[in-house]
């Protein structure tokens, strides 16, 4: 079991989720396997900050670095 959290400045809310029927602040949990979530920067310009949060399988962190590095451009 795994649990992910994306989250953000309230005064922010230029964080995309597509993911259904989630949006941003929802606990998405998954039972097991390989799993994919696509977030990103929908400002017109500009870097974004947000939350991350999870619980469960390490490889998380992997994925949670490289969406990261995705959103800074």
């Amino acid at each position: 079991m795994a649990r992910v959290i994306f989250d953000y400045d309230q005064t922010n809310s230029q964080l995309g989720l597509d993911f259904a029927p989630f949006k941003t602040g929802d606990v998405i949990s998954f039972d097991s396997g390989v799993n994919e979530i696509v977030i990103y920067n929908a400002a017109e310009s500009g870097p974004l900050t947000f939350d991350i949060s999870f619980s469960g399988a390490a490889s998380l962190v992997v994925g949670a670095a490289a969406a990261i590095a995705t959103l800074s451009f």
